[in-house]
C-alpha cells in the first residue's frame, strides 16, 4: 500500500484544498434551494440512518418537544446550544490513528524539510507503537500535543493550513478509495444538519488543532464558521516578533501570524467544559461524543441543566465496514447506561458508514515502509544522534 506520508515533500503546498463538499451546485438559486430543502429536509439529511434507528427516534422526539412553543420542555432558539467533538464522532480516528498525529509523525519522520530533537522522534516512535498496538501509554497524550505545537512553530499560520491540506489529499490508510479528507461519518454529517435546519447552534468541540479543523470542516460544514471552532489551541504570534512579549511589540505591515511553538491548552476531557464555558458562555443542550475524553462535556451538558437536555455516544462496534474495536464499544455502552447518555451504534443504526464504494483494505499490514518508524541517519540526524546515546 502506498506510503501517505510521503505525499508531502516539503511545505510549499498548494495553498487551496478542493474538498468533496456539502455546498449547492454552481448557479442554483438560493431561494429554490431553501425552499426544497424545507419540503424535503428531515428525510434527505438522515438518509444514512435505518429507519427503525433509536437514536433518530430519540432525537426527533426531542427536537419536536423542545421546539414546541406549547411545550413545557420549549428552548428558545438562542439556547439551543449544541457542542459536537470531531474525532471520533464526526470524522473516522481508525485510519489507524488521529489525523494529527498521523501529522506528526509524517513531519518528525518523513518530511526532509523539518529536523526534529531527540524528544519528537521519541513522541512519533511512541505514536507509531499505539497505531500498531491501539495501547495508549500514559503521558503521551500530553507529550504529543506539547510537541506537535513545537514542531510546526514558525511556519506561518497559512502555510500551515496548506501543509494539513494538502495531508488531507493523501489515502486513509487500511481503507479502499477513502482520501483523510473525506473519512467522514456520513450519517454524523446528517445529524448535525438536521439539528441545524431546527436551528440549533452548532460548536465543534475537539482536541484536535483548531487550525487543522477549520481546513477539514469547511466544505463539509461551511455553514459551522471559525468562531464556533473549538479546538485545542497553540501560541500565535506576528512573524517578527522573535523572543519579544506581546506587550512589547507592535504589529507592523509585514507581519503574518504565525505558530508560536507552544501548546495552550488541549481540548479533551474537563478542559471541554472550562472551553465551553469561557468562550461559548452558556451550557449546552446537546452534545455528541465518542470516547472517554467526552465524558466530561455530556456530563457538563446533561446534569444541572435547566432545559431538557441529550448526551449522544458514538460506539465503533462495526468490524465489516469499520475497524471497529468490540470492547470499548461494550465499555462506552455501561457508560452510558451508568451516567444517563444515549449510545449509538455505528453497526446497528447506519445503512453506510462513509457512503458507497469504500471498504475495509483487508489486505492492508503494518510494515517498515509504511510506519517508517526510524529514517536513515543521513535524513534525519536527529534520530542518529538518538541511535548513538542509546
Amino acid at each position: 500500500m502506498k506510503n501517505p506520508r510521503h505525499a508531502i515533500a516539503s511545505v510549499a503546498l498548494a495553498a487551496t484544498l478542493a474538498l468533496g463538499g456539502c455546498a449547492a451546485p454552481a448557479g442554483q438559486s438560493g431561494q429554490a434551494s431553501n425552499q426544497q430543502s424545507s419540503s424535503t429536509q428531515q428525510e434527505a439529511s438522515l438518509a444514512s440512518w435505518n429507519d427503525d434507528s433509536p437514536t433518530i427516534k430519540l432525537v426527533k422526539d426531542y427536537v419536536k418537544n423542545v421546539t414546541d412553543e406549547k411545550s413545557a420542555d420549549f428552548i428558545p432558539k438562542e439556547d439551543r446550544v449544541v457542542t459536537i467533538d470531531w474525532d471520533g464522532t464526526l470524522y473516522g480516528e481508525l485510519d489507524p490513528i488521529y489525523l494529527d498525529w498521523a501529522m506528526y509523525v509524517h513531519r518528525v519522520l518523513w518530511d526532509s524539510t523539518y529536523t526534529p530533537t531527540p524528544e519528537q522522534v521519541e513522541v512519533a516512535r511512541q505514536v507509531e507503537e499505539v497505531e500498531r498496538t491501539r495501547k495508549f501509554p500514559s503521558g503521551l497524550e500530553a507529550q504529543h500535543a506539547k510537541c506537535l505545537a513545537e514542531v510546526f512553530g514558525g511556519m506561518s499560520v497559512s502555510d500551515f493550513k496548506a501543509y494539513v491540506a494538502e495531508f488531507a489529499e493523501t489515502d486513509a490508510p487500511k481503507f479502499k478509495n477513502l482520501k483523510r479528507k473525506d473519512a467522514y461519518f456520513k450519517p454524523m454529517v446528517e445529524l448535525v444538519k438536521y439539528l441545524e435546519a431546527n436551528d440549533f447552534d452548532c460548536y465543534i468541540v475537539s482536541g484536535t488543532d483548531r487550525n487543522v479543523l477549520q481546513v477539514l470542516l469547511k466544505d463539509y460544514f461551511p455553514e459551522i464558521k471559525p468562531d464556533h471552532i473549538k479546538g485545542s489551541v497553540s501560541t500565535v504570534v506576528a512573524s517578527g516578533q522573535g523572543d519579544k512579549d506581546g506587550l512589547d511589540y507592535t504589529w507592523n505591515k509585514t507581519d503574518v501570524p504565525t505558530l508560536g511553538g507552544q501548546l495552550v491548552i488541549k481540548d479533551v476531557k474537563a478542559n471541554k467544559p472550562t472551553i465551553i464555558a469561557t468562550e461559548i458562555g452558556k451550557q449546552p443542550v446537546i452534545s455528541l461524543g465518542n470516547s472517554s475524553g467526552d465524558s466530561s462535556m455530556a456530563n457538563y451538558v446533561v446534569n444541572n441543566n435547566k432545559y431538557k437536555s441529550l448526551a449522544l455516544m458514538l460506539m465503533c462496534d462495526d468490524t465489516t465496514r469499520d475497524w471497529g474495536e468490540l470492547d470499548k464499544a461494550q465499555s462506552m455502552k455501561e457508560s452510558c447506561e451508568k451516567n444517563g447518555w444515549h449510545a449509538v451504534s455505528e453497526r446497528d443504526e447506519w445503512k453506510t458508514i462513509f457512503g458507497d464504494g469504500v471498504s475495509l483494505d483487508e489486505g492492508w499490514t503494518w510494515s517498515s515502509e509504511q510506519a517508517g518508524p526510524n529514517r536513515s541517519q543521513s535524513e534525519n540526524p536527529a534520530a542518529a544522534s538518538m541511535e548513538q546515546a542509546a
